[in-house]
C-alpha cells in the first residue's frame, strides 16, 4: 500500500483531497500532520474530519459504519507542526501533498513568513531527510505571479527576490516592532487614548487598556509591513508573496 503524507489536512482545500484519496484510491494510506489544539489531540482533530460536510456523499454511500472503519484503517494522524521546525515524517512515506498555508491577504509579515515559507522549507527538509525522498506536491494559489499587466502563462515563475533575506527580515520584524511599541512618544499617545476613555474608571483600568492597545499597534505595524513589502516587489499582498 502506499503511504502519502497530507498537510493541511483540516483546510478547506485539504479535506478536499482526503475525501478523493479516500473515494478513489483505495490502496493509499494517508498520515494526516495535524497539530493538537487545546484538549483536542491531533488524533482527535483527525478523527473528526469525516464528519465535515465533505465526506457525506462517501458517508451515505458506503454507510457509516464502513466509513469510519475505512477511515480508521487507512487514515492516521502525525502530530506536528510545519512552523515548528523540527518535523519528523514517517520512514515509509512516497508522496507528499502540501496544503498547510495562512490563506489570509493580510497577516502580520512574520506570520505570513513563518508558515508559508518557514513551513515549506522545514517540510522540504524533513522530506530529504528520509530514506526515500518522495515525491511532493506543493498546493500553490493562482495570484503568485505577481502584479503585471497581460496574459500571464501557466508556467514556473522567475523572480529575483532573495527569500533567505526576505525570511531574515520578516521574522525579525515582531521584535523590532515589540521595541518600537515601547518607545515613549508611542506610549504617551496610546495612554492618552486610553485615559480619555476609562480615566475615571482608575489607572489599572487604563493601563489595561493601554497595553491593550500596544499589542494591538504591534499587530497593525506587522500587517502593514507586509503589505507594504510586498508591493514594494511587485505582489498585491504578503499572502502571494510568501506563497511565489
Amino acid at each position: 500500500m502506499r503511504h502519502l503524507l497530507l498537510t493541511g489536512g483540516t483546510g478547506f482545500l485539504g479535506q478536499g483531497v482526503l475525501e478523493r484519496i479516500l473515494t478513489d484510491h483505495p490502496d493509499v494510506h494517508v498520515s494526516v500532520l495535524i497539530r493538537p489544539r487545546g484538549s483536542n489531540s491531533g488524533a482527535d482533530r483527525c478523527r473528526a474530519l469525516l464528519r465535515k460536510p465533505v465526506f457525506s456523499a462517501w458517508r451515505e454511500r458506503v454507510g457509516a459504519e464502513v466509513a469510519w472503519a475505512t477511515f480508521d484503517e487507512r487514515v492516521h494522524a502525525v502530530e506536528g507542526d510545519v512552523t515548528s521546525g523540527r518535523l519528523v515524517l514517517p520512514r515509509d512515506v512516497d508522496t507528499v501533498v502540501h496544503c498547510a498555508s495562512t490563506v489570509s491577504f493580510d497577516p502580520p509579515i512574520d506570520e505570513a513568513f513563518t508558515t508559508n515559507l518557514g513551513g515549506v522549507t522545514a517540510l522540504y527538509e524533513a522530506a530529504l531527510a528520509l530514506p526515500q525522498p518522495p515525491h511532493i506536491v506543493h498546493v500553490s494559489t493562482a495570484y503568485v505571479a505577481g502584479t503585471r499587466k497581460g496574459v500571464v502563462p501557466e508556467a514556473s515563475l522567475d523572480h529575483n527576490v532573495d527569500w533567505r533575506a526576505e525570511y531574515a527580515a520578516a521574522t525579525a520584524a515582531r521584535s523590532e516592532a515589540e521595541q518600537a511599541s515601547r518607545r515613549p512618544e508611542v506610549l504617551r499617545k496610546l495612554m492618552a487614548e486610553a485615559t480619555a476613555l476609562y480615566g475615571k474608571a482608575g489607572p489599572q483600568t487604563t493601563a489595561s487598556d493601554t497595553e491593550a492597545r500596544r499589542r494591538a499597534w504591534v499587530e497593525d505595524r506587522l500587517v502593514d509591513y507586509g503589505r507594504q513589502r510586498a508591493k514594494s516587489v511587485g505582489w498585491p499582498d504578503v499572502y502571494t508573496f510568501t506563497k511565489a
